[in-house]
């Protein structure tokens, strides 16, 4: 079975955030666009990172290592790879007992503190072991977290900081939840460009 994976580039053709329909028509297409192509993927993600036929180390190794169902690396761990298994040797290091994690925030927060023990490991890395674990644990964010390309589509809206409450974003996004909102801003950030000129300051 080929892996399939939430990270995947979408092309800026073929519609986007244009002056002629007005910013809440134009979000609106672009997240029906967005819920076709990806409103399932992370159901099948969540079946591979958070199998409870996995030990919690098992599930630990899991997430660190960053390989996908078909053993190929998870795009965004790529230029990190070699210094994945640092950090996975100090997650498993750290006497943890999983049922202390009482919010993906509270799990967020402890991945932080082992990722800082890593040169080279940054948000990105951080933010997809959490949720990876995070399926494991049955724990989803609940508060958009802005890195990288999700910054970058969050800044085009006037939204910036390391996290934002979904209630900072239109409600075309909102209503996606925070775990699909990350993911839509990050692929669809080139296609926002008009829709935070549109929006203005909040």
């Amino acid at each position: 079975m080929k892996a399939t994976t939430c990270r995947k580039s979408v092309s800026r053709a073929g519609g986007g955030c244009g002056p002629a329909q007005g910013v809440s028509t134009d979000l609106k297409r672009l997240v029906e666009d967005y819920l076709r192509a990806w409103g399932n993927c992370y159901e099948e993600e969540d079946r591979w990172w958070g199998d409870r036929n996995l030990t919690w180390p098992e599930a630990l190794t899991r997430a660190w290592r960053s390989r996908l169902r078909d053993g190929g690396m998870c795009s965004h761990q790529r230029r990190v790879a070699a210094r994945l298994p640092e950090g996975m040797k100090k997650a498993l290091a750290t006497p943890t007992d999983p049922k202390k994690f009482q919010t993906f925030e509270d799990l967020y927060v402890w991945v932080a503190s082992v990722a800082r023990q890593v040169p080279g490991i940054g948000t990105v890395t951080t933010y997809d072991v959490a949720q990876r674990l995070g399926a494991w644990l049955g724990l989803q964010p609940t508060t958009v977290y802005l890195h990288a390309g999700t910054a970058v589509g969050a800044g085009k809206l006037n939204v910036f900081g390391p996290v934002a409450e979904l209630s900072a974003f239109p409600p075309e996004i909102a209503k996606l939840g925070a775990t699909h909102a990350e993911n839509f801003l990050c692929l669809y950030k080139d296609r926002l460009s008009d829709c935070g000129k549109q929006r203005g300051p909040q």
